[in-house]
């Protein structure tokens, strides 16, 4: 299966670096219902998808996956637009971001002057399905 990794928390680069993102959570709640990627590799519109984040350190621990989903797959482009215009404030609210501010630091506006720029895709969630596998329980000892 097809999968999306969210991050768990705050890149190195950005202001609240090391704090939890709570995709995990927003994705669940039904706030996050998007993720914005350069490329959008081998997923295509329709395909079922695992939606995962580690479990510690990026590439050094194993993946979670917390929910399943349909996905739809579009182009988007951003160019030079303000952090606070009504459409960053709507794309960074849909991709899990309680401030814009957070969502334009995540993808480096501060380097251009407070204006985002983006080249890639976005990947809709559809019909999201709640891992009901609990993995805290998948680690204890027996």
């Amino acid at each position: 299966m097809k999968y999306i990794m969210c991050a768990k928390t705050y890149p190195a680069y950005h202001p609240k670096a090391g704090q939890p993102t709570r995709f995990r959570e927003s994705t669940l709640a039904g706030r996050k219902v998007h993720t914005l990627r350069r490329s959008a590799g081998n997923r295509r519109t329709g395909d079922l998808v695992s939606l995962r984040q580690w479990a510690g350190r990026p590439y050094a621990s194993r993946q979670e996956e917390f929910a399943q989903c349909r996905i739809v797959v579009d182009p988007l482009t951003i160019d030079g637009v303000g952090v606070w215009e009504p459409e960053i404030v709507n794309i960074a609210h849909c991709d899990g971001f309680d401030d814009p501010r957070d969502f334009a630091a995540w993808f480096r506006a501060d380097a251009t002057g407070g204006l985002v720029y983006f080249r890639g895709v976005c990947i809709y969630f559809e019909d999201v399905t709640l891992n009901v596998v609990d993995q805290t329980e998948m680690d204890m000892p027996f």
